[in-house]
């Protein structure tokens, strides 16, 4: 209950605990608080902490998302999240929530990163880190001497909250929804009366939204919730004497308009803020539908949606030339190259993949080659060569055959040259054979898991699957870390608001990860 429910831990010396214990089983001795912390959970994060990290040992590529955040009793901590692909599965544990005292500056915050990574053996494994577009987050990545990608979610709410600072129109109407909704909320009559009309005209008995600041999506709902509501709110606030809150013809109409043009905005976020499914690979494919999703509202008369295909084109410029970004996209079996663009940027993307997958089969082969043995050389019909533990004892016929043949000598250069032109003629067109059965397979439904067609056809493509693991593990948002303050905020309430830090970690670390 401590651990799965973020019960507190004093739950342990409540009474009405206790009795229901005691009824259940008289003879229970049940343990004291600090008991509880020290021993029985600390034995559990210990053991939990190991079977993670030898997890992650197992991994060759992880990528972090972090966050920070302020607690109810005003003291900061900071999260750090780990994902990666095992057995084909994407994979999602936390590392730490350290209580974070320092200035939240860039080294500070790149200490602490390069601390966490250092105790649980990742740090040369980081192949990026997400984040949201904070610059002393940004630049606390870099020091650390990673990769940052931002946090494509935020940067939606960046791209939408921008375009409604830029739309005088839209800022005044989203005030006024607020004004609405405030009217109905602060009023009980107000309330009961909404309520009386709704059973009357029979609409869905539902409560208005209200936007909070930092989150547009929650402008979006609001929108939407008035708008099915639009004609018990107008009849409400009219019988009300609030008519001058009510909706022209002309703003109804914008109301529409602009609900059809941030839905696939607010469609996007969820996509992107999904766990335990490919994220990162769904980013071009999404911008690229967000631009034609604007330019069909452009069509309807929208000039808040022209301001969004504005704020897209800032926001997302280029991105079809990252190359993780890229890779990604299509070596998801779902996407492949149909979701670009610019086919230009494809060509440039195979061409690096290509070298990459040479790298990794020179990589194996190298694993694959064992140390020579010392053992006899011979071929048919010729004297046999001893071994070189005995080499020194008996000294072999020096014929042309058998001087060629054995080790080093004057054909040693030669031979090495040799054998490195046929590793890399042998992995260029081998590479080049696996990406032309790639592009010839066909894409799969976009409601299929990518990560199955991998992990049944890892043995087909050798070199491009290790690729795949690495790049369609990227998490495109930095939800996941966010999604823990929640459970901080159950965590660190009333009753646990003087808990240590070290405790909260160890709550938070055993709720996500057991």
């Amino acid at each position: 209950m401590i651990v799965r429910d973020l019960q507190p831990i004093s739950i342990v010396e409540d009474r009405g605990f206790i009795a229901v214990v005691k009824t259940l089983d008289s003879r229970y001795q049940m343990p004291s608080r600090k008991k509880m912390m020290e021993g029985t959970i600390n034995k559990m994060y210990c053991d939990c902490k190991a079977k993670v990290m030898a997890t992650l040992q197992q991994d060759d590529h992880v990528i972090l998302t972090t966050d920070m955040w302020t607690s109810r009793s005003t003291e900061a901590y900071l999260t750090v999240t780990c994902h990666f692909i095992d057995n084909w599965q994407m994979q999602e544990c936390v590392l730490e929530t350290c209580h974070f005292s320092a200035q939240h500056t860039s080294d500070n915050i790149s200490e602490e990163l390069k601390r966490i990574a250092e105790e649980w053996g990742i740090t040369q494994k980081v192949l990026a880190v997400v984040t949201d577009n904070g610059a002393n987050m940004v630049s606390a990545v870099h020091k650390a001497g990673w990769k940052h990608y931002p946090c494509f979610a935020h940067t939606l709410n960046l791209v939408v909250k921008d375009a409604i600072k830029a739309s005088p129109e839209i800022s005044h109407l989203l005030e006024k929804c607020r004004n609405i909704v405030s009217f109905f909320h602060h009023s009980t009559k107000a309330t009961e009366k909404l309520k009386q009309i709704q059973k009357q005209l029979k609409v869905a008995e539902h409560k208005l939204i209200i936007s909070v600041e930092t989150r547009w999506n929650s402008a979006f709902y609001m929108l939407e919730r008035l708008h099915e509501q639009m004609d018990p709110v107008t009849t409400a606030l009219c019988l009300l004497k609030k008519s001058d809150l009510c909706f022209t013809n002309e703003e109804q109409s914008v109301v529409h308009l602009t609900i059809e043009a941030l839905k696939p905005f607010e469609e996007a976020t969820r996509e992107v803020s999904a766990e335990k499914h490919i994220s990162v690979s769904k980013i071009i494919p999404l911008v690229t539908l967000l631009l034609k999703a604007t330019a069909a509202s452009e069509r309807q008369g929208s000039s808040f949606a022209t301001e969004l295909a504005q704020q897209c084109q800032r926001r997302f410029r280029g991105v079809e030339t990252i190359h993780s970004l890229a890779a990604s996209t299509f070596l998801d079996i779902r996407f492949k190259h149909l979701a670009f663009r610019d086919k230009d940027h494809v060509e440039v993307m195979k061409k690096r993949l290509l070298s990459e997958m040479q790298d990794v089969h020179l990589a194996t082969s190298d694993l694959a080659a064992a140390p020579p043995e010392a053992t006899s050389t011979s071929f048919p019909g010729s004297v046999s060569v001893p071994t070189a533990s005995c080499a020194s004892s008996v000294t072999p016929p020096m014929t042309p055959c058998t001087a060629s043949a054995t080790a080093g000598g004057i054909w040693e250069d030669f031979d090495s040259q040799v054998l490195s032109a046929q590793q890399q003629q042998s992995g260029s067109s081998g590479s080049i054979i696996e990406m032309c059965r790639y592009a010839e397979e066909k894409v799969i439904p976009r409601n299929q898991d990518p990560l199955v067609w991998w992990k049944n056809h890892e043995q087909t493509f050798p070199s491009l699957s290790k690729l795949a693991k690495k790049y369609l593990g990227i998490t495109a948002s930095s939800v996941p870390s966010e999604k823990i303050f929640s459970k901080a905020g159950e965590l660190i309430s009333q009753r646990r608001k003087r808990l240590k830090g070290k405790n909260v970690n160890i709550l938070l670390f055993l709720n996500k990860n057991l």
